[in-house]
């Protein structure tokens, strides 16, 4: 489910802390538009987190120097053993490595309306000349910088309702995972 805000600036923090995606796309004008979604993370995912909690090396390392975010324009329903495979219609020019300093918990980027103390953050961004693309309708974290195959794993996948990024707009999306001991 998507939920679209036209704003300067954010107002608060997110009604629905299952919308934990953010994606912020601002104009060159300045206008900023917030898109949320909710997103899945994978069983890949799963261990990744369970590794990092207790201290040992990830099997596959998400936050290292080859994790990605990229976007798609094809449909599919994101689940928990989604690999690269599932990624329909990758916009491969949007292949970018996670903004340095992140994965981070407290996120103090003000356009972030999911950051928390016990919530951890995954960024990446994207300036006018990075790509252009219409009808975006998902994307994912993968490992795998230059060209994944289609048994690349995916710390987490998601859907959102159809947007646009011109050669006018920046983008950041900001994936926020909730750890609550539950």
């Amino acid at each position: 489910m998507l939920h679209l805000r036209k704003s300067n600036k954010p107002v608060g923090n997110q009604i629905n802390p299952d919308l934990n995606i953010c994606i912020v796309s601002e104009s060159k004008t300045g206008e900023k538009t917030w898109y949320y979604a909710k997103n899945i993370v994978t069983n890949d995912g799963d261990l990744f987190y369970a590794q990092q909690a207790v201290g040992e090396t990830p099997t596959s390392d998400f936050d290292g120097s080859s994790g990605r975010m990229e976007l798609r324009t094809g449909s599919a329903t994101p689940a928990k053993g989604d690999t690269y495979a599932q990624v329909a219609t990758p916009v491969t020019a949007s292949r970018k490595a996670i903004d340095s300093n992140y994965p981070k918990t407290n996120d103090g980027d003000s356009d972030n309306t999911g950051a928390g103390t016990d919530i951890v953050t995954w960024r990446t961004s994207w300036t006018t000349s990075d790509f252009s693309a219409s009808a975006i309708i998902g994307g994912c974290i993968h490992v795998g910088a230059a060209s994944p195959a289609s048994g690349t794993k995916l710390l987490t996948h998601f859907s959102i309702t159809s947007f646009d990024k011109t050669s006018s707009d920046t983008l950041k999306i900001f994936v926020n995972h909730t750890f609550n001991g539950v």
